[in-house]
């Protein structure tokens, strides 16, 4: 008996939801593991392709604006095509785009070879969410979504550790090549185990697709934040960006315009009904913005002001996930029995004390101690807020949406990790092209003179993007107190809406 037939023996029954869930699992682990490491290895790759922080955003950003720009379509293809079918197919392109990186001559190939992995990644993350939702009852989902962020933890610990330790010792092109096999595990995986007619419903397969929606939306999202990242070399009020945020506007409406009159929309407009949709997600959306301050930026913080290698600035890292994977779980399970409001909220205040604590032990001379303790804090209150707040959202939906939901989701958290990351990145290159420095932080890791020169300008501009990330998570704590109480849905096993009502409010 093959390898293909124990599992899918295995995983029939109720234990089902247990192995779809290990099949989601692994391809989680990929992607999440995929972000971290590339981050740690930034610094690196601006020195060896001697490029500048403008540029080498692209790296992280064509990846993460690709993904944002299509999770949503993939989202509602999966629920007319099938969840499996979707979410296999996302495997092969992410490997492709994964060999593509490692080969890389330039950084505007390595840019494109990341936005198609991003497309892979987009196919993925739209659909794992939704294939945990539509496989656990409501009572267990919180459960289920706070191991699954045990796993986005795991997969965040491990990168910036493998990351760091593979850019020192074969350089960073391997930290493309390594998650090459992780993807073709992944994908052996789901195809052997997970059932189409358990994770999908058949009267939504076979309805139209609305590719006039999702094209806009992509679009939408593309020139706004393109805008956003080259606002500071071009200049505010230069015409092309201007011209940008007038396209992001235009066809943001037309894609609300086309969203009304479409029979089958790319996104159910119905569904920001539910404050909990439309408030949960504002929340997810905000979270990510702020959070983006610390991931994207400490890097270079570690790697240019304390002068750590990849590797050690990677190990400092691990405390944020590490924090994640231990407080995961535990708010999971706590919203399933007392509601999720509470929690979540608190948890983006948590992730507020952090960044303020960042902001203010940030220095040249400050204490490695100090500095830990902030990224715990980080990592315990995003293990808060996301699970409780991911179970909210899938309580506030009908089942046939939930991979709309799952893919709207994931936007709101790679559109927030996008815009995160031009803001804050716009924030460091203004003050260094103010200062007179242009871009060069690249500079500023391969030249100790110059980077005693950058320091105290970039040091500025850190705490600056630390300081409007607090502000940023205020607006996310508003978001997630003021929200009310799902509406009663029916689970996958018909459990009585009422316990539903109770379990999730």
């Amino acid at each position: 008996m093959s390898l293909r037939q124990r599992l899918e023996m295995a995983s029939r029954g109720d234990s089902h939801k247990w192995w779809a869930f290990a099949a989601v699992s692994v391809g989680v682990f990929m992607s999440t593991l995929d972000i971290s490491i590339v981050n740690i290895a930034l610094p690196r790759v601006m020195t060896d392709l001697g490029t500048q922080l403008g540029a080498v955003q692209w790296v992280v950003l064509a990846n993460l604006l690709s993904m944002g720009a299509l999770l949503l379509a993939f989202g509602r293809l999966a629920d007319v095509l099938g969840r499996k079918r979707v979410y296999v197919a996302g495997f092969i392109v992410f490997v492709i785009g994964q060999l593509l990186a490692g080969l890389s001559q330039n950084v505007v190939q390595l840019a494109l070879s990341r936005a198609i992995a991003g497309v892979g990644g987009a196919m993925i993350q739209a659909n794992g969410t939704a294939i945990i939702a539509a496989v656990f009852p409501p009572e267990e989902r919180g459960k289920a979504l706070g191991a699954n962020g045990t796993i986005v933890s795991m997969g965040l610990i491990a990168g910036p550790t493998i990351g760091g330790i593979i850019t020192d010792a074969l350089g960073w092109r391997w930290v493309f090549f390594a998650a090459i096999p992780v993807g073709l595990l992944a994908m052996t995986f789901a195809v052997a185990i997970l059932q189409e007619s358990r994770i999908s419903l058949p009267q939504v397969r076979g309805e139209a697709f609305d590719w006039l929606g999702s094209a806009l939306w992509a679009g939408t999202i593309l020139a706004l934040v393109v805008g956003l990242n080259r606002g500071p070399a071009l200049g505010w009020n230069s015409p092309a960006i201007f011209g940008l945020f007038v396209a992001a506007g235009a066809l943001g409406v037309s894609f609300l315009v086309i969203e009304l009159k479409s029979r089958y929309p790319a996104l159910d407009l119905r569904l920001f009904r539910s404050w909990g949709f439309s408030l949960g997600n504002s929340a997810s959306l905000f979270s990510f913005i702020a959070f983006q301050s610390n991931v994207f930026l400490t890097p270079f913080y570690l790697q240019i002001s304390r002068g750590l290698s990849a590797r050690d600035a990677g190990l400092v890292m691990m405390a944020t996930p590490g924090a994640m994977a231990l407080v995961a779980p535990v708010s999971g399970r706590l919203s399933d029995r007392y509601g999720s409001r509470a929690i979540s909220t608190v948890g983006l205040a948590v992730v507020g004390v952090g960044l303020w604590i960042m902001s203010r032990v940030t220095t040249a001379d400050a204490g490695a101690v100090g500095i830990v303790a902030a990224l715990l804090l980080l990592g315990m209150g995003m293990g808060m807020f996301q699970s409780p707040n991911n179970a909210f959202i899938f309580a506030s939906v009908p089942r046939d949406r939930y991979g709309t939901t799952s893919g709207f989701l994931a936007t709101m958290r790679n559109v927030g990790s996008s815009l995160g990351i031009a803001i804050w990145g716009a924030v460091v290159t203004g003050q260094l092209i103010a200062s007179g420095f242009g871009s060069e932080l690249g500079g500023a890791v391969r030249d100790q003179d110059l980077g005693r020169q950058v320091l105290p300008v970039f040091l500025n501009s850190y705490h600056l993007a630390l300081v409007g990330a607090v502000g940023v998570i205020v607006a996310g704590m508003a978001a997630s107190a003021v929200r009310g109480a799902p509406p009663a849905q029916p689970s996958p096993q018909s459990e009585e809406p009422s316990r539903q009502a109770r379990v999730q409010r």
